[in-house]
């Protein structure tokens, strides 16, 4: 199993960081690689999706169910493809100036010969991602929260 941690401190308090992330109209605004996202049913323990990403010039694509563990703290998305297997978790914390975001991601390891391959290489590009995630999430909350409570400057 290969994981990724990343966190970032947001200045937005916790309950809009964590209703902006849990939208999925925001998921790839945050995270270019997510190319679809078709939500397929609503239950109770949760929303299964249809999601495409494009990593390393390949399209991968699976079912991903997406659920709040604890509101305003913990969401998890657990994605099953053919080619990928990934459990993701998203942390909430409230600090002194917002939301401290962490960020775990944890991928089955290769099972076909190429995929072993061009593990290392998939490994940097994924940390690279995720990192790059989480900025673009920091940009996009603290932008459009400033909007909303302080108004567009004239």
């Amino acid at each position: 199993m290969s994981t990724y941690e990343h966190q970032i401190e947001i200045e937005a308090p916790i309950d809009y960081v964590f209703a902006w992330g849990i939208d999925p109209e925001n998921w790839q605004r945050a995270m270019p690689a997510l190319t679809e996202t078709e939500l397929i049913e609503t239950t109770d323990d949760g929303e299964r999706y249809r999601v495409t990403f494009n990593i390393l010039g390949r399209s991968l694509s699976g079912e991903s169910v997406f659920q709040i563990i604890e509101p305003n703290a913990h969401t998890v998305s657990v994605m099953e493809g053919s080619a990928l297997t990934e459990e993701t978790h998203y942390n909430y914390t409230e600090t002194d100036t917002g939301t401290n975001l962490r960020f775990v991601a944890e991928f089955e390891d290769a099972k076909s010969l190429f995929d072993r391959a061009v593990q290392p290489v998939f490994k940097r590009y994924m940390t690279r991602q995720y990192r790059n995630h989480l900025q673009t999430t920091k940009e996009l909350v603290e932008a459009e929260y400033a909007v909303e409570t302080v108004g567009v400057p004239q």
